[in-house]
């Protein structure tokens, strides 16, 4: 691997490794991510945005921020109406919120494809190793949201 191509690209998707890795080991213990936690990552990510495109992305990052919010606040309030139960917690909303700033709108897409991904890949081992799934299996999802983060910004929008 060249030493361009780990500080262009390996070194700045470790970059919020450093928050994510207790919001993630905080909601597998307590099923929470606190709020500290995702407000470092948002500010960490405005302010990586703004060192490396000026002040107008520090902006674009708080609007991107608020939509990614808006959205998945949104999903998760009709998940809630069409299923009866929260899905969804609002500290992944607001996780995602954070990793928006980070990846802008346009890098959402693969880090919820692959958060996805791996947490139905969590489910299938857990079923392999003969624990009982269903409906009301709960899974704390911020392991999966750092993870798909990392991988968001590993590898780009498009993947």
């Amino acid at each position: 691997m060249s030493a361009a191509l780990l500080a262009d690209t390996v070194l700045p998707a470790l970059l919020p490794l450093p928050l994510t890795l207790p919001a993630s080991l905080i909601d597998l213990r307590r099923r929470i991510i606190p709020d500290a936690l995702t407000l470092a990552l948002l500010l960490l990510g405005l302010s990586v945005a703004g060192w490396r495109d000026g002040a107008a992305a520090i902006g674009l990052g708080l609007v991107q921020a608020g939509l990614a919010y808006a959205l998945f606040w949104g999903v998760r309030a009709l998940h809630a109406r069409a299923s009866g139960r929260i899905g969804l917690g609002l500290g992944d909303v607001k996780f995602i919120a954070a990793a928006a700033a980070w990846t802008g709108l346009a890098g959402l897409p693969m880090l919820v494809l692959a958060a996805s991904l791996s947490a139905l890949a969590a489910v299938g081992l857990l079923a392999l190793a003969g624990r009982a799934i269903g409906r009301e299996t709960a899974l704390p999802f911020g392991p999966f949201l750092a993870l798909g983060l990392h991988a968001a910004l590993l590898l780009g929008p498009a993947g």
